[in-house]
Order: structure tokens, then sequence, then C-alpha cells
């Protein structure tokens, strides 16, 4: 052990896992700020707050983090993962609502609840609750924060692990540090990017992307009160916090500290492509952004290992395997990763009918580190960024620009011949930059065929909304519900009536309804559809545990570009996904299945009423799981 990692506190299990990870964090602490002639003390003030943290970790949670430790296999791993997000107030009111519907969670075989905009965020618009005012206290609507402490334990008891955002990359402009940097508080300041005039900004503005063009173009802000231009890269409101300052760092590992001896076991580490800041660069996936949150993983792996860091990492596709660890530092970042790309990609094949952008893209991307695991979704609460798709280096698989542009214009229903109803989302003229809204079932084109009345549309919209639950669960990772999804709510055109929901991204966030109030016969006919598709899915899922996430997914050439195909192999068992995204038949070889399941192949699919006869034949927007003896 090295004279800097030799922190005893005569705790056997601290010194243990300081032993183990305490290199890591003072590896990563030095490449931040090795060169500050003050750093031995910021590594004893790190060293500090990790002995504070552990010590103050209730009992019940360290014996959590005993038992995860002591498993064969990550808990986040295993098969029988669901995952549910959620906004409480939109879908049970408050904490005492979502308490009430945990046995809805359970019956529908959710094991990770990811609650929204849970913390005391700034009063009116705070981009959807990402406006942290305090990350100690939770919004008033919703409860307290010994409220939330209290459903915590409820949710554990039921099998249900919380997890919650944290904002690392800004605060709101109402938070104490902003408002005492207003103040003139020079150490407070110091925790942000604060600028006299506009010489610096005039010199990183043109390296940067706007996030959001329309509604908050630029990434500085004048702040008429401390007379100072402040780096503000998502809206005015919300003020980025500057890593270069050791302090930052304290303070906000001591606030997620707190947050998981409240009970809560995942962490969605938000906008963490954007989170270092260096001056003459793009500011985004900077190497010294994977530092920090290979920091934060190790001082977690230290006070609380049963907890899991998850990236929202909503880059390019070439960048998101690297947010688990890359190279030398494999495994040592989240342990949880968000697949938007593979999100953008099953969508952009919906829309073409071809399995090809889907196949081209996955097939390509590195594998993920060994004890990792993905989140595979087909809706969240964003919009769907189609700049995922992009590549800049050229891979075979980034699509142009204007394919992209042609994308947003058929999910807003734009393209002629395209089911989907949509709004584009924050459009730039000429660019390939809008993203697109809509709930999963106004997508995948359930709204226009009820407006319609059209039953042969109906049942394709069924199906294609069945399709992109299928391949999701078929994965290597935990496959994710967004709140409605599972009833095939429609879109909220009556968001923006409220002053507090004018961002379109509201469109997609309706108000989970009492029963199926609202919904016409032949919507409450689809919704039966769908719902028990998806819990014959489910229930398929849970009892395979090849499914796992610890066994990768590897995709093949199916022979014919509408399908998608890839296999989940286990040591004596494999299964083939066949995933047919075009609106008629299809088949691939029946040579691909023996060579790849043997002469004893099996279906095992969940979806059987929209089966072709055969197994290498395929219904309109059909999944097949195919079940066999591993042959290699």
């Amino acid at each position: 052990m090295s004279k800097q990692t030799a922190h005893t506190h005569g705790d056997p299990c601290f010194d243990g896992r300081m032993a183990r990870f305490g290199g890591d964090l003072h590896a990563a602490l030095t490449a931040l700020y090795g060169k500050r002639t003050d750093f031995a003390d910021w590594h004893q003030r790190l060293i500090d707050l990790v002995w504070r943290a552990y010590d103050a970790r209730p009992q019940h949670l360290k014996a959590l983090d005993e038992a995860r430790a002591a498993a064969d296999t990550p808990w986040y791993q295993d098969a029988k993962m669901l995952g549910y997000m959620c906004y409480p107030d939109r879908f049970a009111g408050d904490f005492g609502g979502v308490k009430q519907k945990i046995p809805y969670l359970q019956e529908l075989g959710v094991t990770y609840l990811h609650l929204l905009s849970v913390l005391k965020a700034r009063k009116g618009d705070s981009d959807g609750g990402f406006a942290i005012a305090d990350y100690l206290s939770t919004n008033d609507n919703l409860g307290s924060i010994d409220d939330l402490e209290g459903l915590i334990s409820d949710l554990r008891d039921a099998g249900i692990s919380l997890c919650l955002d944290f904002v690392f990359n800004h605060t709101a402009r109402e938070h104490e540090w902003a408002q005492r940097a207003i103040a003139g508080e020079k150490a407070f300041q110091d925790f942000y990017f604060m600028y006299p005039d506009r010489t610096v900004p005039d010199q990183v503005e043109p390296l940067l992307d706007e996030v959001f063009p329309q509604t908050a173009p630029g990434n500085f802000t004048y702040v008429e009160d401390a007379e100072k231009w402040v780096w503000t890269t998502f809206y005015p409101y919300q003020w980025d916090l500057n890593y270069h300052n050791p302090a930052v760092l304290l303070a906000m590992l001591d606030n997620l500290f707190q947050l998981a001896n409240r009970g809560v076991e995942i962490f969605r580490l938000d906008a963490a492509i954007y989170v270092w800041k260096q001056l003459g660069t793009h500011c985004r996936n900077l190497p010294e952004t994977h530092v920090l949150i290979q920091l934060f993983r190790a001082a977690v792996s230290i006070v609380a290992p049963g907890v899991a860091l998850k990236a929202e990492a909503m880059a390019g596709a070439r960048h998101i395997t690297k947010y688990f660890g890359h190279a030398d530092q494999a495994g040592k970042e989240c342990q949880l990763a968000y697949h938007n790309a593979a999100m953008a990609a099953l969508w952009d094949s919906l829309a073409t009918g071809s399995a090809k952008p889907a196949y081209d893209m996955l097939s390509a991307l590195p594998e993920k580190p060994e004890g990792t695991s993905w989140v595979y979704y087909a809706r969240c609460h964003d919009d769907i960024g189609w700049a995922a798709l992009r590549d800049t280096k050229g891979a075979e698989w980034g699509a142009s620009d204007e394919h992209l542009n042609w994308l947003w214009r058929f999910y807003a229903g734009e393209v002629d011949g395209s089911f989907a109803r949509g709004r584009r989302f924050q459009p730039v003229p000429g660019e390939a930059f809008a993203g697109s809204n809509g709930t999963l079932a106004s997508l995948a084109g359930l709204e226009a065929a009820l407006e319609a009345g059209d039953d042969i549309a109906l049942d394709l919209a069924v199906r294609r909304i069945l399709l992109l639950h299928a391949v999701p669960m078929a994965l290597d990772g935990i496959p994710l519900i967004y709140m409605g999804d599972e009833l095939a709510l429609l879109n909220d055109y009556g968001h923006a009536d409220s002053p507090a929901h004018q961002d379109g991204r509201w469109l997609h966030r309706p108000v989970m309804p009492d029963g199926l109030e609202g919904f016409t016969p032949v919507h409450q006919s689809a919704y039966a559809r769908v719902r028990a598709g998806l819990r014959s899915l489910i229930k398929a899922r849970k009892h395979l545990p090849l499914l796992g996430a610890m066994n990768s997914s590897r995709y093949l050439d199916a022979g014919n570009d509408h399908v998608l195909a890839f296999v989940r192999p286990a040591k004596d068992e494999v299964m083939l996904c066949l995933a047919n995204f075009s609106a008629s038949e299809q088949s691939v070889d029946a040579g691909v299945i023996e060579e790849v399941l043997g002469a004893g192949a099996r279906d095992i699919s969940p979806l059987n009423g929209i089966c072709g006869r055969r197994l290498n034949e395929l219904g309109p927007y059909q999944c097949r799981w195919i079940l066999g003896e591993k042959t290699e």
C-alpha cells in the first residue's frame, strides 16, 4: 500500500475498501488536481469526507453493501431486473401516492424505480426539475426528505431499488452557492465560471454546441445582480459548476453520500458529457470528465459499494461505452449507462422498415466491460436525440445529416406515409439537430390509427409498440419502461396550458389516468393487447437467466435487411432474437437458425399471437425468441 492510500481508521471493512480502492481515488485526484500546491490538503479532506460518510451510513445499508459485494454477479445484472421511470407527481401525486402504487409496480415486475425531479428545484420553470436549488431537500408538493426516506424503505421491502437524478453539472441560480456568488463572495464565485466581460465567452462560444438553440440560445448568461457573465450550458437559470475547484468536488460528493445514506441505491449522473470544462475545446466527453467519474466511482465503492452509478451520456454512439471506463480504466466508471444510441437506432429502423441502421451501429460498438450493464428503453422523459446516430470520424454506420433531418420530419408526421404523431424539438433551420417528442404509442402510430378508425393501421401500431418493448427485453441490460407506455398513453397536447410545462418534451409527460379514464373503447382494446404482450415479455424474461446482463449480445447478419438478429449466449444455451422491422411478412434462411442453435431449436417467443408459421418466418413487426443448445 502506498503512503497516499495508507489511511486506516481501525474499522476492518473501511480499511479493506481503502486498500482496494484508495489507489484509484488517489490516482484520479492526482490527475485532476495534482499540480496544486495544496494538493496534500485536499487529498486529506477527501479521505476525511469519505470516512465520515462511511461512519454515518446506517447499519442496514452497510449490511446491504456487504450482501451485494458477496454475490457471485452484480445485483443489477440479474435477468429479473426491470426498471420503471416516472415523475412522482404525474404518476401518483406525491410520495404517499407512490407508496400506494407499490403493489401496481410489483404486479408489473418492477425491481428498480427511477423517480424524476424529486430534489428541490427552483420555483417556476426548472427544466423539468433539473435546476436544483437544494440537493438535500425535496419539492414541497411531493413531501419531505424524511417522507422520501420512508418511501425508499417501503420500496426496498417490496424488492424495488430507488434511483434518483444526481444533477452534478450545474445548480439553479437559486442555490445557496449561487446566491452567495451573486452577493460577491469570491469563494462561491469560484464554484462557477464567472467572467467580468464577454472576452472569454466570445472566445469559447464558437466551439460549443447549443443544447436548446430555440429556447435558450448560447452558453453564457449575463447576471446583472453580479455584473458577470456565467457559463450556462442549458438554461440561463442553470449555472455550470467549476470542477477545476476541488471544493466543488467535495461539496457534490457530500451531497451524494448524504442521499446514499438515506437509502438511494442508483444515481443517474445527469448531463455527464458536459461536466468538465476546458477552454479551447468543445467541452464534451473530455478525458477529465472520465477521470472525475472514476473518482466518484472509487469514493462510492468505499462508502457504499451497494450503490450503482448510471451514466446519462447523451453523446454519439462512439462515446457511450467509454462511460463504463475505457482501456486500463474499463469497469471503473459507471456500472450502468443509458444506451440512447440504441433507442435512436431502433426508431430509425422502425421508420425505414430496415434493420440495417440498428445492425450497422450496434454490431460496430465495443462490448461493455465485465461487471456493467446497459439500460435499454424505447422511450424516456427526454426527446429522441438523433445526433447519437452521427459520427464525425466517418464510421460506416454514421447517419447523414440529410437522413437525420428526414427522421425528425417523419416522426413529426411531415413525411408522406408516416404513421407517427410527434413534434419536432429544438429545430435549427438547415441543421440535423432537431429531436423528436411524443409518447411511444403516438410515435408508433396508435394515435393516427385511432383518429382514422383504421383497424389494419391499429393492428400494425400495436405490433410496433410490442416490438419496441420486445427488443430491449432481450438485450444485454436492464429494460426500462417509461411511465404510461404500459398503458399505451397518447400525447398530451394540453401540456402548454401550464406555465411550467412550456418545454415541448411535456408532450410525452402526461398525467397517469385513473384507470382507463378518457380511453375510447377502441383505445381500451389496443391497450389490452399491449398490456397482455408486455406482461408476457416481462414474465418470460424473468424466467430466462441467460438474459442477464453478464451475457453480452452478439449481432448477426440475418441475410434480410428488414430483420435485426442477435444472440444471447450462456454456458450451455443460447437464445436467438429475430426482430422484423417491416410491415410485411419476412423470413430468414433456416440455415442461420440451425448454425446458431443446432437442430433442436424451439420457439419460446412470448408474443406467439403474431408469429409466422415456421421458426424462420416472421409476421409484420414480429420479434421471435428462439432457444437452443450452444453449438460453439
